[in-house]
């Protein structure tokens, strides 16, 4: 049986999609853990990444928002009381730029920028066509850890190139039902727009019935 006290990252995935890519990169799965904190709902998926116990748990079928996934927090800490990193790995919306050339399947990693943290919560802010982006609120900045981490994330970056596609790949060789799933699409299945496209605000069309 698993020491629940040794585990200190915990992983919160909003759908199962997300709970099948995140056991995709343990180094090691562990057991089940066979006992948790009392009124505990969650179910965990225990391993190691590298040198850290990571516990993963996703949030139940169709309840999605911050409540949800508060409770599932709540919950983790309790099973796992010296858990020191949370995080809520997932699918975020943004639109490209001339700076940020942004394309389905990419993986932003956000960093903070005049003393806010790198990743803006989707009702603290608002965006209307052709205004600019107004922020209402701002989330804590992240632990000095993962900011150095950032900071040996770049660097690497800089030194060496991107080398996620090579990693995905690796991760997902084991698993061949997710290679058709979980692999980056290929370019051509982008759809992409003019800068000055303007969607109508009052259209519920598909992308894909709408002029490219």
């Amino acid at each position: 049986m698993p020491d629940l006290q040794s585990y200190t990252v915990g992983w919160i995935c909003a759908i199962p999609t997300e709970l099948a890519a995140a056991r995709t990169f343990l180094d090691e799965k562990h057991a089940t853990p066979e006992a948790v904190a009392r009124n505990d709902n969650n179910s965990y998926t225990l391993g190691t990444i590298g040198e850290h116990n990571v516990v993963i748990a996703v949030m139940p079928k169709r309840e999605y928002g911050i409540a949800a996934a508060a409770t599932v927090a709540r919950d983790m800490v309790h099973s796992f009381p010296n858990i020191r990193i949370g995080l809520m790995v997932g699918v975020g919306g943004g639109a490209p730029s001339k700076q940020h050339d942004v394309r389905l399947g990419d993986v932003v990693v956000g960093s903070r920028d005049g003393g806010k943290g790198g990743v803006i919560q989707y009702d603290y802010g608002k965006m209307m066509q052709n205004q600019a982006f107004v922020e209402t609120g701002s989330l804590n900045q992240p632990p000095p850890a993962l900011l150095n981490a950032v900071a040996a994330l770049e660097t690497e970056y800089m030194m060496q190139g991107p080398e996620l596609d090579s990693k995905v790949e690796k991760a997902l060789d084991p698993w061949k039902r997710l290679q058709k799933t979980h692999s980056r699409p290929p370019a051509s299945t982008d759809r992409l727009y003019k800068p000055d496209f303007t969607h109508p605000l009052d259209s519920s069309a598909a992308c894909s019935q709408q002029t490219k």
